[in-house]
């Protein structure tokens, strides 16, 4: 039976990651996933596809804040960035409360709404590092059963495939899965190994199953014990950008893995024709939405509850 193999929790979008033991899920995603973004002052949101140098920052978060206690953490908890040659930056987890009116306006794609502006130290600290102008803002956003989009600090994901489902700053979708067969496929195809770093998934699945038969899953659930069970649905596969390409470790900027896909895992190859723009687009891991909160472990098994029976086709 495939199990879990890695988690990750992703703070601060295109920053460096936190590995896991074991996560809570939250309608939105991990919890802490994404929930602060990079902008420009004019609030347009900013990514390692702009600013490759990004992948130097690393994110910490105290144990508590990776527990259901996190609620009960008190004013001096933070979120902790730390970059080559930067006094270590500090960010209260617990968000100063402001009225509408004190937010600010900003991007991520196509959905524009409100976040909460985390002052001028930070702002100072990320441009000094970066080298241009750049704000840190949060999502402050509550998950609700309906009525996201008419609330502009609930970000409803994109659509068609994204109805009634709501993320923080992912770039799509609550949570993204790859496994390490699909990852050892794709590597015996390039000139070098790439790490699963490359795809900054959510979550890891081990190499017990096929290569690319996450394809096939359309429902699943992640089961641990003593009775824990979380389930998802998958409700997209990833399209991949040029966020592939930089080493995570360095920032190097390279051409590969997309090099690679386009020989076999475009949506032109693949049959999928779902969106017009997927005929050029290559593809790696799924994106996923969980049906209820719950936690999720390392080591916990996968069960495939439902197969896709139909096609990915327009």
């Amino acid at each position: 039976m495939p199990k879990v193999k890695a988690l990750y929790v992703y703070p601060v979008k295109s920053l460096k990651g936190i590995s896991l033991t074991t996560a809570d899920v939250s309608p939105i995603g991990f919890t802490w996933d994404r929930h602060w973004l990079i902008t420009r002052p004019d609030g347009r949101f900013l990514t390692q596809r702009q600013i490759p140098r990004m992948t130097l920052i690393s994110t910490a978060l105290p144990p508590e804040a990776l527990t259901k206690e996190w609620s009960k953490l008190g004013p001096d908890a933070s979120l902790t960035l730390t970059a080559p040659g930067m006094e270590p930056l500090q960010v209260p987890l617990v968000p100063r409360p402001v009225a509408d009116a004190e937010l600010k306006e900003c991007t991520c794609w196509d959905w524009k709404g409100l976040a909460q502006d985390e002052g001028e130290d930070a702002a100072a600290w990320l441009t000094n590092f970066l080298g241009k102008p750049v704000r840190l803002v949060r999502y402050v956003g509550t998950p609700q059963p309906n009525g996201a989009e008419a609330d502009p600090k609930r970000r409803e994901c994109e659509l068609p495939f994204g109805k009634g489902i709501e993320t923080a700053f992912a770039d799509g979708y609550p949570f993204l899965i790859a496994t390490e067969s699909s990852l050892a496929d794709l590597n015996n195809r390039m000139p070098e190994p790439l790490p699963m770093d490359r795809f900054r998934p959510n979550l890891v699945i081990d190499d017990s199953v096929e290569p690319w038969a996450e394809d096939d899953w359309h429902a699943l659930s992640i089961v641990g014990p003593p009775d824990r069970k979380v389930e998802f649905l998958s409700v997209k596969p990833c399209s991949r950008c040029k966020v592939t390409t930089t080493d995570q470790e360095t920032g190097a900027v390279g051409r590969e893995p997309l090099m690679t896909l386009g020989k076999f895992r475009s949506g032109k190859q693949l049959g999928w024709s779902a969106l017009a723009s997927w005929k050029h687009e290559v593809f790696f891991g799924w994106n996923l939405a969980a049906t209820a909160p719950g936690t999720v472990a390392v080591g916990d098994d996968i069960i495939v509850t439902r197969k896709r029976t139909t096609a990915l086709a327009a």
